[in-house]
């Protein structure tokens, strides 16, 4: 009397398993269930807007913080330079 399955059985139940579990660890287009793979950023108009807006707010924050006026140094500057990194560049990435 055997106990449970036989050895091919339980072999191919192992090899069943480990399959699936290769499966799972692939990244999602490479499993070959027919999606596709990562989509590339597509840039609109409006990208590159915001963007090029964020380029100049930078140059314009680094122009206005070598300038010798106390004011457009420590204030000016510091708001222009946040708003052009903090808030267009990710603006003119996720838009």
């Amino acid at each position: 009397m055997t106990r449970g399955r036989s050895k091919k059985g339980r072999r191919d139940q192992r090899s069943a398993r480990r399959a699936e579990t290769e499966e799972r660890r692939r990244p999602p287009w490479r499993r070959g269930d027919g999606s596709e793979g990562p989509k590339a950023l597509q840039f609109t108009r409006l990208n590159w807007a915001l963007l090029l807006i964020a380029g100049v707010l930078i140059i314009v924050g680094y122009v206005t913080l070598a300038s010798s006026s106390p004011f457009l140094s420590t204030v000016v500057a510091p708001v222009l330079l946040v708003a052009g990194y903090a808030v267009f560049i990710p603006l003119g990435l996720i838009v």
